[in-house]
């Protein structure tokens, strides 16, 4: 049923008459004339009796009037309920996270996001780089923000913010005291290295190949698990490792980790969102990216 139809029947039973009802509405008086017919049509009965210049409501046009009316009433809940929809952001935002952005960058962000949003139920996974591309081509999950992009047909890879790796070691150890280290000379001491398919581990080798060097140059003590494994083990006294600046910034404040740059080599890595191809993003997701964007300097073009 035309739900046009029922608003120009609604006019003509209100204002009494066809041609009142095409003044009211901006259209034609033939034109209220037929769509009054196409209803009668449908419904299989006559619903106004003409007389003179006034019309009124059959038997069966009363039987009509009030579910028209709910009908219509209906309608304009609905898109008051759309339009609030459109304004309001709700729903469930999961995202997957390698350890860089995910213990450090994300969890500030997503508390005063949820704040902003109370209806939002927020879900942060944290693994490493591969294993949430993989959630994300799956369909585990529709969002991932990763410190190492990892090429796939499948997967939707934009810029999210820039990173800094650096060499971190203990206050005693004898680098601590150094500003800058080349690859080769970092290739000489035991490290701590974080697991495969860490996006730390996939930039540093990527450096150390293009240094002339091969990972199996590096005298490895331990594989570490992630972020916070080598960390602690570094500040523990038991070796140095590469790591996001981002993530020690209070230890190298208050001494309990000396930082060195890389010489010659930019180790720098850009935290990429991935989604997958053909899923149109949710409201919430693009909502969260909006927010996130200028409070990281992102141009929202980016995003």
């Amino acid at each position: 049923m035309d739900l046009r139809h029922l608003v120009t029947f609604c006019a003509v039973v209100d204002r009494g008459s066809f041609s009142a009802a095409a003044e009211e509405l901006g259209i034609s008086q033939p034109a209220v004339s037929a769509q009054i017919r196409s209803l009668e049509q449908r419904v299989g009965e006559r619903l106004l009796d003409r007389h003179g210049r006034g019309a009124s409501l059959t038997e069966a046009g009363r039987v009509l009037e009030p579910y028209a009316r709910r009908m219509l009433a209906l309608e304009d809940d609905l898109d008051r309920e759309l339009g609030e929809t459109s304004e309001r952001v709700s729903g469930r935002l999961e995202i997957g996270s390698s350890t860089g952005p995910g213990e450090v960058l994300l969890p500030p962000l997503l508390a005063d996001f949820r704040a902003r949003h109370p209806d939002v139920h927020v879900s942060l996974i944290v693994s490493d780089t591969r294993t949430i591309c993989q959630q994300v081509l799956d369909g585990e999950l529709e969002l991932g923000i990763v410190g190492s992009d990892l090429p796939h047909r499948g997967l939707v890879v934009t810029p999210f913010i820039s990173d800094e790796l650096i060499v971190i070691t203990p206050p005693d150890h004898p680098l601590a005291h150094e500003t800058h280290i080349d690859l080769a000379t970092f290739a000489k001491h035991p490290v701590i290295l974080q697991q495969r398919g860490s996006g730390v581990r996939d930039v540093l080798e990527r450096a150390l190949r293009a240094a002339g060097l091969r990972p199996s140059d590096l005298v490895v003590d331990m594989e570490l698990g992630l972020q916070q494994s080598v960390k602690a083990a570094v500040i523990g006294g038991y070796g140095i490792t590469v790591i996001s600046r981002r993530a020690v910034e209070p230890e190298l404040a208050d001494g309990r980790l000396a930082g060195v740059a890389f010489l010659g080599s930019d180790l720098r890595r850009d935290f990429a969102t991935v989604r997958a191809v053909g899923r149109t993003p949710s409201r919430v997701t693009t909502a969260f990216l909006g927010y996130a964007g200028p409070r990281l300097g992102i141009d929202r073009d980016q995003v």
